[in-house]
This record gives structure tokens, sequence and C-alpha cells, in this order.
């Protein structure tokens, strides 16, 4: 099931993953990166679900270069504040 990127919250400073908050796309055991951001996606089945991610996948995951376009046409993101 393809997910779409609804929104993406980055941190004001980057966070060590821990047991309980891992990579959301990598998982714990092929990404040892600090974590930089909530990621917002909905699919078929769910309208809104929570990741945790890593620069590395803001900078490699083609959406979010797609989704980063889209806001670019709309103005500056009325939702990028600090979550934590």
């Amino acid at each position: 099931m393809k997910s779409h990127i609804v929104q993406i919250v980055r941190w004001s400073t980057a966070r060590p993953q821990r047991d309980d908050t891992v990579c959301s796309a990598h998982g714990t055991k092929t990404c040892t990166r600090d974590l930089v951001a909530d990621a917002f996606l909905r699919d078929a089945g769910s309208p809104r679900i929570h990741w945790t991610v890593c620069q590395h996948w803001l900078d490699h995951e083609p959406d979010v270069a797609a989704y980063e376009a889209g806001r670019e046409d709309h103005g500056p993101d009325p939702d990028r504040t600090n979550l934590r």
C-alpha cells in the first residue's frame, strides 16, 4: 500500500534513537543515525501514520522532495513547529 506524506515537522535539535523511539523508515538494525523530524503519512487504510525519521531518509526519499516542492507553491508550512 502506497503511503503519502501529509506533513513533515523538522525538529530544532536532533535526538538519538532510544528503545521506544527509533527511525521508522529504517529500524534500529539498519539505522543508528539521530532522529530529526516527525513525518505524518496517510494511506488507504490509515488517515494519519506517525513516523520519526533520520536526516538520511529526508535527504534520500523521493517523496520528501515532491512534498517539499508542493509546499513551496503554498508558502511556509504553518504546522512546522517543534512537537517535542
